[in-house]
């Protein structure tokens, strides 16, 4: 799985990817190909920035899951102990 998710400058319409878990409502980060600053809010006009939220949510979802599935299944087989 992807850590990354893309996000579309919507001052020069260019792609750059940054990682899932930094990816949050209020973040602020340049564009790596114009450096200007775009800030990350829900309440944003621009249908790719939500895009990116939204997907970056999705994603820290399914890690958070995944983990809690690895946690969960390991304990669920581990060997029953005998009363003594």
């Amino acid at each position: 799985m992807d850590d990354k998710v893309k996000i579309r400058c919507p001052a020069c319409t260019r792609v750059f990817r940054e990682k899932a878990n930094r990816i949050r409502d209020g973040l602020q980060v340049n564009c790596h190909n114009c450096n200007k600053l775009i800030t990350l809010t829900k309440e944003t006009e621009d249908p790719f920035l939500r895009r990116a939220l939204k997907t970056a949510r999705e994603i820290r979802a399914a890690q958070d899951a995944a983990v809690f599935a690895k946690t969960y299944s390991t304990a669920a087989t581990a060997p029953k102990r005998e009363p003594s």
